[in-house]
């Protein structure tokens, strides 16, 4: 307890002795040592953030921030608050638990509105219910596609009606932010077939598709000509896919024009050809009279009575003559050709189509060396094009379809080929592969830093503090002693003999407390020693 009292002496006798601006000095390092070492704990023991989600919606950010939080998983939301981090070590399994859950989703529920029965709704709200769900699987459908980033989606359901002025079609406006450049043709009829089959009386032509930038890349078909449209677009389709692998990907257009006739028509026909007779049935009868003896009377009574006597004729009367006659009947068949012909709703009158060819490149390679040389197509190669489009569509010069094929250099778009990533990308890429070796390395700088510019200068200005303290004689620290600690000037006045000889003295002391038994024998061996 002495000494303690004598260190808490000296340590205020210390204190003391510094003047104002030597103790603010010495106060001041000991804060900025303090504080040094606050920061640089607290960034070694900070967890490194890594992102979980990122181009959330914020309603989304929110659901999954409480879902973590759930979890007892510490995480970060972006000031923008789309993207959500958390601690590197549980990056994965937070992945694993948030796929498990089935988040993140689009801001509006699907069918799942559907999951809770609420006896007292109605039918109107049933209905509402009906659209929003629909609304919301379908913009989750379509946010799956490549290019799309978000996507929303209003639809407007049927009316029946018993009159059919009453009656309202479904109609559907689909709203998309794109990740960059255009939506594909492919794609936009992918969507627009997707959402019509996805709801009862929607017609393709009946979906509009615009772009967050308000620009329409898909047009939809006219009421009107729904047919002939889909023809157009088949027919167009065609020709890109024959004709794409003879002059290459991207480098051909296609344009087709179909003239449709939507009417129907009956039609029935009867020909007859009179150099074609043929008889068909014939019939001949022949009769013969002779003039010899006959029986004969005068009609009446007489010539009908059984047994009656005719008066015979003389021989002036009997004549000798033969008579005969011949008769042909003859049935003749004119032939005849009938027709009854049925032309169905919708018949092509008419193709019109155009092609728009690219330029032939040609690459050659030398000295390891890729190069690529443009040139214009061969007639050669030009009729060859057009004699397969032409089969490929079916053309009909006897119908008046024409094809027109033209070579037109094509203007390279800046969107096909992706620009290189800026040194900035790059740099971010090696940040975030080495973002923990980074994070430590940086705080060692700092910390060195710090050192050589902060700690060194206090340390060096705390020790010429002490020096310049006042210098005090032997008797002076003595006397602040002997006022501190009694018997403590006796203890610094004893000789070098004489703290040795207390120091064996200790030790002896202390080696007969441990070791009681052999002190015990030593001591009656001094004491036989002094008898004798």
């Amino acid at each position: 307890m002495a000494s303690f009292s004598q260190i808490a002496n000296q340590g205020k006798n210390a204190i003391a002795a510094f003047d104002t601006k030597q103790l603010i000095l010495l106060m001041g390092g000991a804060a900025v040592v303090a504080g040094v070492i606050f920061f640089f704990g607290h960034l070694i023991i900070t967890p490194d953030y890594k992102p979980l989600m990122t181009g959330m919606e914020p309603a989304d950010a929110q659901a999954l921030a409480s879902r973590l939080a759930a979890k007892s998983i510490a995480y970060e939301i972006s000031p923008d608050g789309k993207t959500v981090s958390v601690p590197n070590d549980k990056l994965d399994s937070s992945r694993l638990e948030v796929a498990s859950e089935g988040m993140p989703h689009s801001g509006r529920l699907g069918f799942e509105l559907f999951d809770k029965l609420n006896w007292g709704q109605t039918e109107f709200d049933e209905k509402v219910n009906y659209q929003r769900a629909l609304e919301g699987e379908l913009e989750r459908t379509i946010q799956t596609l490549r290019d799309v980033e978000s996507v929303r989606v209003h639809l407007v359901m049927p009316t029946d009606s018993v009159f059919l002025d009453r009656e309202r079609e479904a109609k559907a406006s689909v709203i998309l932010r794109l990740h960059s450049g255009q939506l594909s043709p492919d794609t936009q009829r992918a969507i627009a077939s997707l959402v019509s089959g996805a709801v009862d009386k929607l017609s393709p032509h009946n979906v509009t598709i615009t772009d967050a930038d308000t620009n329409q890349p898909f047009t939809p078909h006219r009421p009107g000509s729904p047919a002939d449209a889909e023809l157009e677009d088949q027919l167009s389709r065609r020709l890109v896919s024959t004709l794409e692998p003879v002059v290459g990907a991207q480098r051909i257009r296609a344009s087709v024009n179909v003239d449709y006739d939507t009417s129907s028509s009956e039609e029935n026909q009867e020909t007859y050809d009179p150099k074609s007779a043929v008889a068909v049935t014939m019939q001949t009868s022949e009769e013969k009279t002779s003039g010899g003896e006959t029986t004969g009377g005068v009609p009446g009574t007489a010539s009908n009575v059984p047994n009656a006597t005719t008066p015979a004729k003389s021989e002036e009367e009997v004549d000798d003559t033969v008579q005969s006659s011949k008769t042909q009947n003859a049935t003749y068949a004119v032939d005849k050709v009938v027709r009854h012909i049925l032309q169905p709703v919708g018949r092509i009158r008419r193709i019109s189509a155009a092609l728009l060819i690219d330029d032939a490149v040609d690459i050659q390679q030398a000295n390891g060396k890729t190069s690529e040389t443009r040139r214009k197509r061969t007639p050669e190669e030009l009729k060859q094009i057009e004699v397969l489009a032409a089969a490929a569509i079916g053309l009909d010069e006897k119908r008046g379809d024409t094809l027109a094929v033209q070579n037109l250099s094509f203007q390279q778009s800046p969107q096909q080929s992706p620009a290189p990533p800026s040194k900035v990308d790059r740099i971010r890429v090696v940040v975030n592969d080495w973002s923990s070796v980074i994070r430590y390395a940086v705080i060692f700088v700092l910390f060195l830093l710090t050192y050589v510019l902060l700690l060194r200068p206090i340390k060096k200005q705390a020790l010429s503090a002490f020096s310049q303290l006042p210098d005090r004689s032997a008797a002076q620290l003595k006397a602040e002693m002997a006022a501190s600690v009694p018997g403590s000037l006796e203890v610094m006045t004893l000789s070098d003999a004489e703290r040795h000889s207390m120091g064996l003295q200790k030790q002896l002391t202390e080696k007969a407390k441990s070791e009681p038994a052999v002190t015990g024998r030593l001591v009656q061996a001094w004491l036989r020693e002094g008898t004798q």
